[in-house]
């Protein structure tokens, strides 16, 4: 049984709302020069650190983030002095999807992924969006992507991502992770054991399960709102928030809450009958509660250990620290520690 990125459009969406882990950078993308683009250069005093105890013993939660401005580096001698009185590295958790299928069959599967992000029926953005809201997307494509006739057939949750990337790429920001590459690197050269909660969804017939995506459509459009909100009113501010979390600005990263687009597109995507079907209902909360339960885990059994998470999936409410608080665990604020 082989972990397959079985529609890359779950995996696509999964990965960095169900999971606290950065993704690894992707290849490098030529940036698209703007008068708004902001590049911070310099070493910044880098983030601080959420400390969880029980007893005697505690967990030290580094938060990551993204997007942060090109060029940002931190520093990384707390995390360093922390893993160094170590016994355990806990990361976020990987969701994975397993089917029984070989390199042939992956093969197989290639056209059929690549129709799962266009409408069926052949539909276009202009049939399928509320006229308000293609008018929206038109000023904004236009800004950020130009004439490209193709996304238009494309469904809205996968457009909708697309915008933001080139959005993102445009103000000067880059989206892959900075925080978990740098910790499972000083992790291993501590010889700091290292453990990544994971959950696997079984999809049982990895062609019928994509052949019945490709022909349903999805409640998505609630999810590509949220998404231009978000572009519209959230990027300029991006860069700021990059900066606040490289100091360990606490104040300002609390004074610039961001537009939470994960519930409506987690929604449009495991939402559907087929996302039900599949499995991946519960994904989200399996995998806080994995994390959950690792970071309990290491509270029971080590004097020191250091856990990375997502920065909103730790402050939003009913997050992962009110998640901590509500077992009993006491936690002390980053800005709230000598």
């Amino acid at each position: 049984m082989r972990s397959v990125p079985l529609l890359f459009a779950v995996s696509a969406l999964l990965a960095p709302t169900l999971s606290a882990q950065d993704a690894p950078p992707p290849a490098p993308v030529a940036a698209v020069p703007s008068a708004n683009a902001v590049e911070v250069k310099g070493i910044l005093p880098g983030p601080g650190f959420w400390k969880v105890t029980r007893g005697g013993n505690t967990v030290w939660i580094l938060a990551s983030i993204r997007p942060v401005p090109r060029g940002m580096e931190w520093e990384t001698i707390k995390l360093e002095r922390k893993l160094a009185d170590a016994q355990l590295l806990i990361g976020g958790t990987s969701v994975k999807l397993d089917a029984d299928i070989g390199f042939f069959g992956k093969l197989g599967l290639v056209p059929s992924l690549l129709k799962a992000r266009r409408n069926p029926d052949g539909k276009t953005l202009q049939q399928v969006l509320p006229p308000e809201t293609y008018a929206r997307w038109l000023t904004l494509k236009a800004r950020y992507i130009g004439n490209d006739r193709d996304i238009e057939q494309w469904r809205p949750i996968f457009a909708a991502q697309e915008l933001y990337e080139k959005a993102i790429r445009k103000a000067g920001l880059r989206n892959e992770g900075i925080v978990w590459p740098e910790a499972k690197e000083l992790a291993e050269d501590a010889g700091v054991p290292i453990r990544r909660p994971e959950v696997r969804i079984r999809i049982n017939d990895p062609k019928r399960f994509i052949k019945e995506f490709n022909q349903r459509a999805l409640s998505d459009v609630a999810c590509f709102e949220k998404t231009l909100d978000s572009i519209e009113r959230d990027v300029r501010f991006m860069a700021a928030r990059g900066r606040a979390w490289a100091e360990g600005d606490m104040a300002g990263l609390r004074a610039i809450p961001l537009t939470d687009t994960s519930g409506a597109c987690i929604d449009a995507l495991v939402g559907s009958g087929i996302g039900q079907s599949a499995g991946l209902g519960d994904a989200q909360r399996r995998a806080q509660e994995a994390w959950l339960q690792a970071v309990g885990g290491a509270l029971a059994e080590h004097r020191n250990s250091v856990a990375v998470a997502n920065i909103d999936e730790l402050m939003r409410p009913g997050g992962l620290l009110q998640q901590l608080r509500a077992r009993g665990y006491v936690i002390t604020e980053p800005d709230a520690l000598p």
